[in-house]
């Protein structure tokens, strides 16, 4: 079986993520109640991608091509408990989103950073 690598799920030792989950977030929010703590993380959103599988009939060529970087970037959040959900935020490098011109409205909330060109030139 063939699988992707990805992620970065032992760039922190079990043991350390552990320690800090028992000791540290514990006495951090001991004084909080659940609907009060609030999680948040960015993703990226590479919207314009071709799908890297596809379904084929034997002896049937399958060709692809080079994966566009355009993205955005989202960041969601919620509270402990679930129950409230924050306004997704889009963060993109153009003041206008050029990407849902068409859109009636958006439930989300959006930024603008110029530097976010500068990243994607990186990849």
């Amino acid at each position: 079986m063939a699988k992707v690598i990805s992620g970065e799920s032992k760039a922190v030792h079990d043991n350390d993520s552990e320690n800090w989950i028992t000791e540290t977030l514990s006495k951090i929010s001991k004084d909080q109640k659940p609907e009060n703590i609030f999680y948040a993380d960015e993703t990226a959103l590479f919207f314009q991608c071709l799908p890297q599988k596809t379904l084929t009939f034997k002896k049937e060529k399958c060709f692809g091509g080079k994966q566009s970087k355009v993205r955005l970037t989202v960041m969601l959040g919620a509270n402990m408990t679930g129950h409230q959900k924050l306004k997704p935020l889009v963060i993109e490098r153009s003041k206008n989103l050029r990407y849902f011109n068409g859109a009636k409205s958006l439930e989300v909330d959006y930024e603008f950073n110029k530097k976010i060109l500068d990243d994607v030139r990186n990849l």
